[in-house]
């Protein structure tokens, strides 16, 4: 619930937005937090393939503080001109922040294949960033109809893909890293489990509850010695790659819009999704100006040679309720820009091993699931339900094309996927986790419009299943002309079906 309107006369310092309350505080502590130590999964899931540290940390993170700062700048904006039309002083700004389910995605699903191909770490480079150039585009292009995906997509349908990206897949994929040193994981999980998802406070002064289930556990971590950080001095740097490769690679990338597409749609409707949260809690937002402000600071981020995207959490209301205002979105970006200028994004790297970030992950992916179920009518839970499994199948191919060069075997060696078919049914699991999140998207609108009996509507959503099967949108790892044409032809079958069912029980409403 929205906080009392402040009316600006009556506050002395209703004009000064920047100075941070003790809620902007806790929320930049936060944010900063968060913003590091997610940045550098790409970083830990890279250097066992043999990619150089020194390169990943490089080529791959500085370019996004430069996105992040352009983004949170324009969104900062936005907060500061409700503020002032609707003369209130408890307007929160957007949370914005890096997307772990599209660093996953693009760096598992993008660049380690180019990297196993070319054994170019520099090729590799270029082209995740060019997905990432991708990625703003196609938010830039969907901001003026925002208004119409909230129309046409179901509510229940977006929050499913948005549940799905972060409570399934993103705890699936990194959870389990929470036990790589037990004594740490364990630590870490039961501060956050306390203090965050049961709300016990930290004292009586309420210390921030991240710093706690940082620096405890990291303690621990280094008395037994699993955390060892190399301190290596400061070294200022520019915070981008002054490289036009990313640009010169936008051709390239183009076979890999299976995996940009899916991830991008998905960040415009949690960009759409965070809009309806804040003006639940009060804060009226245009998602067609939140959405550009996004693919603006996305655009930035790829074009400054990062392979990491930003987007809006749909974590407004939290941080409203917390007292977080505006000057967190101002502060956040600029401790982050300091940070990475200074060097010291390797140091603060090895100050976040998994265990502690597994914990950090588990509260983000849990309270998302929280948050999607609490906003879905209960007689859409079957859609939902249906949703969140349906990632399974990209975990898993995750896993076995992350593990198979480990020991030196190929998935396109016609011996390993006879293995694989015959042991995980692996060309189905390829079938279900390649464009896993317009599967949800798709599967999610069909139960929805059909429990509302809006048959033809279901049947739509069908046909574009199979539009997207044929051109390798999903079902498929690479984006092509008659990619999967028999996942095409299901998907017509499945539309005849749906759109027959108005005729099967003449006693039920029909719409549609």
């Amino acid at each position: 619930m929205a906080q009392p309107s402040t009316p600006a006369a009556s506050n002395p310092n209703a004009s000064q937005w920047w100075l941070p309350g003790r809620g902007d505080i806790d929320a930049t502590i936060a944010q900063v937090g968060f913003n590091i130590a997610q940045m550098i999964i790409p970083v830990f899931l890279l250097t066992p393939l043999g990619i150089p540290l020194a390169f990943s940390i490089g080529h791959l993170l500085p370019g996004y503080a430069l996105g992040f700062l352009i983004g949170s700048a324009g969104l900062t904006g936005l907060a500061v001109r409700l503020r002032k039309r609707e003369k209130r002083t408890d307007v929160t700004t957007h949370v914005y922040g890096n997307n772990v389910p599209a660093i996953i995605a693009y760096t598992l699903g993008i660049m380690v294949p180019v990297y196993l191909q070319t054994h170019d770490e520099v090729r590799a480079w270029q082209i995740a960033a060019a997905a990432v150039v991708w990625t703003g585009i196609i938010k830039l292009l969907a901001a003026p109809f925002a208004g119409a995906f909230r129309r046409f997509i179901p509510v229940p349908a977006s929050m499913t893909v948005f549940g799905a990206a972060m409570y399934s897949y993103l705890a699936l994929v990194l959870l389990q890293r929470v036990f790589d040193q037990p004594l740490v994981g364990i630590i870490a999980l039961t501060i956050v489990a306390v203090s965050v998802l049961a709300n016990v406070p930290i004292t009586r002064w309420r210390i921030p509850p991240f710093i706690v289930a940082w620096t405890v556990p990291l303690i621990v971590g280094l008395s037994l010695g699993y955390v060892h950080p190399v301190w290596q001095g400061l070294s200022v740097g520019l915070p981008f790659v002054a490289s036009l490769g990313p640009l010169r690679a936008l051709g390239l990338v183009l076979p890999y819009l299976s995996v940009i597409a899916p991830i991008a749609i998905y960040q415009v409707l949690q960009d759409i999704a965070s809009v309806e949260g804040a003006n639940a809690a009060g804060d009226n937002y245009d998602a067609r100006s939140v959405v550009a402000w996004d693919g603006l600071g996305t655009l930035a981020c790829g074009i400054a040679g990062s392979v990491i995207t930003p987007v809006v959490y749909a974590m407004h209301p939290p941080y409203k309720a917390m007292g977080a205002r505006i000057s967190f979105a101002l502060w956040t970006p600029i401790i982050f820009l300091v940070v990475v200028m200074s060097g010291l994004t390797l140091f603060m790297a090895q100050l976040f091993p998994w265990p502690i970030l597994a914990a950090m992950i588990a509260y983000v992916s849990v309270g998302v699931g929280m948050a999607t179920l609490r906003r879905v009518n209960p007689k859409y839970l079957s859609a939902v339900l249906h949703g969140f499994v349906l990632p399974t199948g990209a975990v898993v191919a995750a896993a076995v094309n992350s593990a198979l060069p480990a020991l030196k075997l190929s998935a396109a060696s016609p011996e390993v996927q006879a293995a694989l078919n015959h042991s995980i049914y692996w060309s189905s699991l390829q079938g279900l986790g390649n464009g896993f999140l317009f599967l949800v998207l798709v599967v999610a609108s069909l139960i929805t419009e059909t429990i509302d009996r809006n048959f033809g509507r279901a049947a739509i959503w069908c046909l574009v299943a199979a539009a997207f099967s044929w051109l390798g949108m999903m079902h498929s790892a690479i984006f092509r002309w008659g990619a999967q044409p028999m996942y095409a032809a299901g998907w017509l079958a499945a539309a005849a079906i749906v759109y027959s069912a108005r005729w099967w029980r003449g006693d039920l409403p029909v719409g549609g």
